[in-house]
């Protein structure tokens, strides 16, 4: 992420959208939650025809942020 200028800040407060998102929605953040979660949004986003491939766009930065909070937590 470092080598991305503005990433990690972008990273950073996705994550705590996706915190705030699940807890919410009543669920812990753990492994399971957030595992449910990414499977549930990479399925939209592709449904919606996004594709990978921009390090840039709102969906890659999304599912960046749910796999550094899975790291993060070591899940």
């Amino acid at each position: 992420m470092a080598s991305i200028p503005g990433l990690l800040a972008a990273v950073d407060q996705h994550a705590a959208a996706v915190r705030d998102l699940l807890s919410a929605s009543g669920q812990t953040l753990d492994a399971e939650s957030l595992g449910e979660y990414l499977v549930s949004f990479t399925e939209s986003a592709l449904q919606r025809g996004w594709t990978p491939g921009d390090t840039r766009d709102w969906e890659f930065v999304r599912i960046v942020a749910i796999c550094w909070l899975m790291t993060r937590h070591d899940y």
